[in-house]
């Protein structure tokens, strides 16, 4: 989505929202509605005729967990953005593709949940307004898929490097079930360190690499052993629906 990039000046702006600690500005052009922060960074796209679809490389990354077939889905989103996530599997329900039992959403800042609320058709299933690491580190629910789309660019800040809080992940996952996260690989030595503290708790892990971004997905798998693959991708229509031509965006995936 980098062409948005270009169009994010007022010409296109539709709402600007002041925060305590920062500023949220919509952008809106003929296809897309988007959200930046004062840094200009796009943080998440919507399409104005499929507002279901996932847009961002990154965020339909995160949706690949539809490739595990299950029952129903209890789903734990961290980090609302655009809520890409939330309406993408609203839109699976109401077509009875899959199942969501649960959905849970966690967001820290008020602001961003009243600009996705106004501008990105968010729609609370069942919302916590509160810090990521408070509430896994209180809530007592189980889930069997994680979402986690908070980015640090310092090994010193980034709170995923802390042991204690992938024991309670895996605490509050269930025996088979799996994360997914963004991850922003600011050194080799930071992605090292964190592979190396998820990895005594899942049994298959994977990376996903896009061709113009360099954030990274990794997917990790309590009991699976099973890798992606691009056949298993492109065979699921489940996937393809909201995600479309996801596999163009991707360089590589690895199985760790």
């Amino acid at each position: 989505m980098h062409h948005l990039e270009k169009d994010s000046h007022a010409d296109y702006l539709i709402d600007e929202i002041i925060a305590s600690n920062d500023t949220l500005f919509v952008y809106e052009n003929s296809d897309y509605r988007w959200l930046t922060f004062s840094d200009k960074i796009i943080q998440g796209v919507m399409s104005l005729a499929h507002p279901e679809q996932v847009v961002s490389p990154i965020s339909q990354a995160l949706m690949l967990f539809l490739l595990t077939e299950q029952s129903s889905y209890r789903l734990l989103n961290l980090g609302l953005g655009t809520a890409a996530i939330e309406r993408g599997l609203q839109y699976l329900h109401d077509k009875q593709k899959v199942t969501i039992q649960h959905c849970v959403t966690v967001e820290l800042h008020d602001t961003v949940i009243h600009c996705a609320k106004k501008h990105f058709n968010f729609s609370a299933n069942s919302l916590h307004t509160e810090c990521v690491q408070q509430y896994i580190n209180t809530t007592q629910t189980q889930f069997n898929v994680i979402v986690l789309d908070i980015v640090h660019t310092q090994y010193e800040h980034d709170f995923l490097q802390q042991a204690s809080l992938w024991e309670k992940i895996t605490q509050i996952l269930v025996p088979d079930g799996q994360i997914l996260f963004n991850f922003n690989p600011y050194s080799e030595l930071g992605l090292i360190m964190l592979l190396k503290t998820i990895r005594p708790h899942f049994s298959a892990i994977d990376i996903i690499e896009f061709h113009d971004y360099k954030n990274i997905v990794i997917r990790a798998h309590k009991s699976s052993t099973s890798n992606l693959s691009q056949h298993a991708i492109n065979q699921s229509n489940t996937l393809s629906t909201i995600a479309p031509n996801f596999l163009h965006n991707v360089k590589n995936i690895f199985k760790v």
